[in-house]
């Protein structure tokens, strides 16, 4: 499941390269998943130039110079990458802007949405994907007080529901809600409304850790032997203290926890 640092690590793969540069061709591989037709690309896309590369949430937005933006809605598995114009495209392949100096940003997707949407005008804020997205993770907007405060009006959640609440905190997946669960000490399945405001204030705090650090050192996070990300599949034990991980379903999803360092509010 593609979560917030892995978009990041994604952008800084391909910003540098295609930020600033002209694309040439538009290549549209499934015309039912993407929101363009050859007029818009002809005059808002082909012969403009790519001003900047940004991330809202878990979605990519390229900001072109002829004030119009793609967005591309990462869904489950959506890769945004550089290739050779010669290299075949993928069989999940959704959209090719190619670049006179003979590569191309691809954008492929076999999993659920996967889509691309094109918006006119600098402000994205009335395109409905993005206008319910909450707070940036790693923006400092996202204070224990804001923090306390959302959780206030979602008492009934369970910790790791509000975690991965697109209309709360933007960003989060799965595997990193469980990742900051298990450093804030609290059990994924308990009620927002049990914890106190210490307990939420550390949730924040874990949870801008985790993401900046597995935003900025990727490599390093997922090989720490203390963090419960890589040890989550059956029969593994606990990092800190070998118990036997827990597994359940929280939200829909596969959850791990350790019985014994994660507690009840």
């Amino acid at each position: 499941m593609i979560e917030l640092p892995d978009v990041e690590r994604m952008i800084d793969a391909f910003a540098g390269y295609a930020t600033g540069k002209t694309v040439s061709l538009v290549l549209i591989d499934d015309t039912e998943t993407v929101d363009l037709d050859a007029d818009q690309a002809t005059a808002h896309i082909q012969g403009h130039a790519i001003d900047t590369v940004e991330r809202r949430g878990k979605y990519v937005v390229l900001r072109f110079r002829s004030e119009v933006s793609l967005i591309f809605d990462m869904g489950s598995d959506g890769e945004v990458y550089l290739e050779s114009q010669t290299a075949p495209p993928r069989e999940t392949s959704k959209i090719r802007l190619q670049f006179a100096a003979g590569r191309e940003l691809r954008f492929a997707s076999s999993g659920t949405n996967g889509d691309v949407h094109l918006v006119e005008g600098a402000d994205l804020s009335g395109f409905g994907l993005l206008n319910n997205l909450g707070l940036d993770p790693l923006s400092e907007e996202l204070t224990p007080d804001r923090f306390i405060h959302m959780a206030s009006q979602r008492t009934r959640s369970t910790l790791k529901g509000l975690l991965m609440n697109e209309e709360v905190v933007a960003g989060i997946g799965n595997e990193y809600a469980d990742e900051i669960c298990f450093q804030a000490g609290l059990r994924p399945d308990c009620k927002v409304g049990d914890l106190s405001d210490e307990q939420l204030a550390r949730v924040q705090k874990y949870l801008r850790r985790v993401l900046r650090r597995a935003t900025l050192h990727w490599q390093a996070a997922h090989s720490d032997p203390g963090w419960l990300i890589n040890r989550r599949h059956p029969g593994h034990t606990c990092p800190r203290c070998t118990t036997e991980l827990e597994s359940m379903n929280v939200v829909g999803k596969r959850t791990y926890l350790c019985p014994r360092c994660q507690r009840a509010a």
